[in-house]
């Protein structure tokens, strides 16, 4: 089996107060499509979700790693705990001739701080899993698959985090935007009021 890891630790800011940005990311069904080469496969419920890491690796094999996750927010710290969801039957370690499929563990925390009227965020993240041994590599040393599965993979956890990083918050200034211009449209929209004017009243002299 070979043991991967992938670990980033990025600090950004985003561009609302700290109320908005952990609401905006607590909501893990909205920020999921940031996160790159992580895909759903199910939703157990609200805050419990099975994800599935995909990738193209060497041109020639796919890897596939299942995670399962529970979402939580500590309101008093301003902290969002992505952490394994253990009570869920883990997938089967497989491996065909262009293929790798295995359970693994996608951990995330995300602290949210104010900085003026927007925020930062103190975002760490890290993919653990134990991959079978592909079958192309069976003669190739397990130490010098070891050394190139964790530099893929580190190399691969630094573009998830940064994709997303960089996804979610474009995301959020178009929504913004988008909203500014509906209400910009709603009160064009609207017929503007003005006050009757009675003209005066002619008085009979009797």
């Amino acid at each position: 089996m070979i043991t991967i890891t992938g670990t980033t630790h990025q600090i950004f800011g985003f561009p609302a107060d700290v109320a908005t940005a952990s609401n905006f990311y607590r909501d893990f069904s909205r920020i999921l499509p940031y996160l790159p080469h992580i895909y759903l496969v199910k939703a157990y419920g609200p805050d419990q979700f099975r994800v599935m890491y995909h990738t193209f690796e060497l041109s020639v094999y796919r890897v596939r790693i299942i995670c399962d996750m529970q979402v939580k927010f500590d309101e008093e710290s301003q902290t969002l705990f992505i952490t394994p969801l253990l009570d869920k039957p883990p997938v089967k370690a497989e491996a065909t001739v262009q293929s790798l499929t295995a359970q693994g563990y996608f951990i995330s925390r995300s602290i949210f701080r104010p900085r003026g009227d927007h925020s930062l965020v103190d975002y760490q993240l890290s993919l653990e899993a134990r991959l079978p041994k592909p079958f192309g590599l069976m003669l190739m040393p397990d130490k010098v698959i070891q050394q190139i599965a964790s530099n893929i993979t580190d190399w691969r956890i630094h573009e998830i985090a940064g994709g997303f990083i960089r996804r979610s918050v474009q995301e959020y200034r178009e929504q913004v935007t988008r909203e500014a211009r509906a209400d910009q449209t709603v009160r064009a929209a609207r017929p503007e009021l003005h006050s009757a004017v009675v003209a005066p009243q002619p008085r009979h002299v009797r």
